[in-house]
């Protein structure tokens, strides 16, 4: 399979987003989803383990304030494996949507990548509290146990799928006509290269 370079070019730019997605609330996986909505699966994954990695980093240099922080700190793999699986899951339920549905008007490659986007999400989000009640359960901040404040990080968790499914399309959707000119993950025939294009594929 030919890896274009625009592809490339837009995965590393992405994962360098992550840095300042990583710190807004409900946002924060956006680049995460735009390309697992944009790109290969191989390059969706990089960019959750870019999230995972940055998200480790900056559990360290700023003070741990939230369970979440607390947690990576004592489980680092907690960031990195979550983000990864929500990248590769979010890529099927597209693939899925586009093989089995084959939407071609604009509304139904917004809601396509809607869902998609929605479902990558609340996967990151069940996974990730999943694990947290499992492996540090005992862990506390202010009085408050890793157990009660379970049930508070999923109702972040469903804002911010929401936030997901608003957001992910317009951005998604107009990067592969723009950027990839077609040529990423499209619900649209793709643009014909001529000699001079192919030049973008490695």
């Amino acid at each position: 399979m030919k890896i274009s370079t625009r592809s490339i070019t837009l995965a590393a730019t992405l994962a360098a987003l992550c840095a300042v997605t990583g710190l807004l609330p409900f946002v924060f996986f956006l680049p995460v989803m735009v390309a697992a909505t944009t790109l290969s699966i191989g390059m969706a994954a990089f960019v959750g383990l870019a999230f995972g990695c940055i998200s480790i980093a900056y559990c360290f240099i700023m003070p741990a304030t939230s369970f979440a922080a607390l947690g990576f700190i004592q489980a680092p793999y907690i960031a990195i494996f979550p983000r990864i699986l929500a990248a590769i899951g979010a890529f099927g339920a597209y693939e899925f949507i586009e093989h089995f549905c084959k939407p071609k008007s604009k509304p139904g490659a917004f809601a396509a990548v809607s869902i998609s986007a929605a479902i990558g999400s609340l996967l990151n989000t069940a996974i990730v509290v999943t694990m947290f009640v499992l492996i540090v359960p005992d862990l506390s901040l202010n009085g408050v146990t890793m157990l009660v404040a379970a049930p508070e990080m999923l109702i972040s968790g469903a804002i911010e799928c929401v936030c997901m499914a608003a957001l992910v399309p317009p951005i998604s959707l107009t990067l592969n006509r723009v950027v990839l000119k077609g040529r990423g993950k499209s619900l649209h025939k793709p643009v014909k290269t001529t000699d001079n294009q192919q030049g973008d594929s490695i």
